[in-house]
């Protein structure tokens, strides 16, 4: 484990500051990335607490965990997840205006709806909102194409 890490023992005010001084654990671990039961120890982190804190990040698509063998014990090795970088040729500027008045927004059922289940009623593959909302969309986008000129 690099000497970073090792001198990163900092008072901890919040989960949220906790969660954030991990995950940098983790990143200056780089590729060769740092074992769950030595971070645990670096934070003065008990076995679960640490577990659950790393499975959150792991939920975020942040790090991955491999099972590894340490020091006699199984334990899990965690690696900062590689990122793809997009080299700024490729990178397209972001148009805001494609999702304005989008209804998800300040729908109603927002908190109802679920691409994950399909037996769910409110779902963005069955609303009738969202559908008259990109045909609408459509129309204009159309519409401003033709008043281009060419």
């Amino acid at each position: 484990m690099s000497s970073e890490i090792i001198g990163s023992k900092l008072s901890v005010r919040s989960k949220s500051d906790l969660i954030d001084k991990v995950f940098d654990a983790i990143t200056v671990s780089g590729e060769e990335g740092v074992f769950q039961t030595e971070l645990c120890k670096l934070f003065s982190l008990d076995s679960r607490d640490g577990s659950r804190l790393v499975g959150n990040l792991e939920k975020q698509s942040l790090i991955t965990r491999e099972k590894a063998l340490y020091r006699g014990r199984w334990t899990y090795k965690l690696v900062m997840k590689k990122t793809i970088s997009i080299d700024a040729e490729e990178q397209k500027p972001i148009d805001v205006s494609m999702v304005e008045g989008a209804p998800c927004l300040c729908c109603s059922y927002q908190h109802l709806c679920s691409n994950e289940d399909e037996s769910n009623q409110y779902s963005p593959a069955k609303c009738q909102i969202i559908e008259e909302w990109i045909v609408t969309s459509f129309d204009k986008f159309i519409l401003t194409q033709e008043e281009q000129p060419s």
